[in-house]
This record gives C-alpha cells, sequence and structure tokens, in this order.
C-alpha cells in the first residue's frame, strides 16, 4: 500500500487525517489525492525513532570472604 503525506485536513464517517498525517492508502485514492493537490508521495522513514530513555547502572551484589 502507497503512503501519502497530507498537506490539508480531511474527515469522513470513521475517519479524520490532519495536515501532515502520513496515511496507508490504495493506489487508485493515492493518485487522486495526489493530482488533486491535497497530498504529496511519501517516502518510509530512515532512521529510527529515538527515545529519551534513562540508562541504568546494573549493580551485582557480591559477597567477600
Amino acid at each position: 500500500m502507497p503512503k501519502v503525506k497530507l498537506l490539508t485536513s480531511m474527515a469522513g464517517i470513521g475517519f479524520s487525517h490532519n495536515a501532515g498525517d502520513i496515511i496507508d492508502c490504495n493506489e487508485a485514492e493515492a493518485v487522486r489525492f495526489v493530482a488533486a493537490g491535497i497530498a504529496e508521495a511519501a517516502e518510509a522513514p530512515t532512521s529510527k525513532v529515538e527515545r529519551a530513555v534513562k540508562k541504568r547502572k546494573v549493580q551485582t551484589a557480591v559477597k567477600e570472604y
């Protein structure tokens, strides 16, 4: 399924999309949206999503004799 990035907001029965959303649609819809000027072809993101996660330092208990 091709992905398109919407240039305008659109809504209907059972869906609503904001401008800037990347949506999946079939080939015919993608062609119509681009031809009408309400969407542009979107490429798959090439980089991974970065998340702010605190790294934990693992300590193990050591029994001394």
